[in-house]
């Protein structure tokens, strides 16, 4: 083993022209590499060319789908109700917004003047006040006839209609 430092030049090459003649050996050895790696071999294939027709393949598939898509993909329709369903439905809405009217009235001892006073109003409502006991619920139906709920003889359509039961006093 030697004593000397590993990056320490050495200088056991004495003439110029045989350090000249090393150093461009050594270039153009380097310059020889960087050409061998610039140059595809022949057999070897070139790869990267699918990447951009793919991807203009994915995104007009992405377009189609968004665009038109097909049954399978969107589902079918939502059925649509009856006209028994609507009616059913109209009815249970109406006679929960008469249920809240109660409520409103047994706590603030008056009728609301609207149905805005209570805390949740059923859109497409309105509420006829005959005295400060007795109200009518009032409501169209699709086909534009007048539903009515008087509270002063319900129909047991209405609570026949309603979702839930509203519980019996004990005898």
């Amino acid at each position: 083993m030697s004593n000397e430092k590993p990056d320490a030049p050495v200088h056991h090459i004495s003439r110029v022209e045989d350090r000249q003649r090393i150093l461009a050996e050594a270039l153009a050895h380097v310059e020889a590499q960087e050409e061998q790696y610039k140059l595809i071999p022949l057999d070897e294939p070139v790869r990267g060319r699918w990447k951009a027709p793919t991807a203009y393949l994915v995104f007009a598939v992405a377009i189609w789908l968004l665009v038109l898509p097909p049954r399978w993909i969107a589902g079918a329709d939502a059925p649509r109700p009856s006209e028994g369903d609507m009616d059913r439905g109209l009815r249970a809405a109406m006679y929960l917004q008469a249920q809240q009217v109660e409520v409103f009235r047994l706590a603030e001892g008056r009728l609301p003047t609207d149905l805005f006073e209570l805390p949740t109003r059923i859109p497409g409502l309105t509420l006829v006040r005959s005295n400060n006991r007795v109200f009518q619920i009032r409501a169209r139906r699709p086909d534009g006839s007048l539903l009515v709920y008087d509270s002063a003889q319900p129909s047991p359509t209405f609570e026949a209609a309603a979702p839930w039961r509203p519980p019996m006093p004990a005898p």
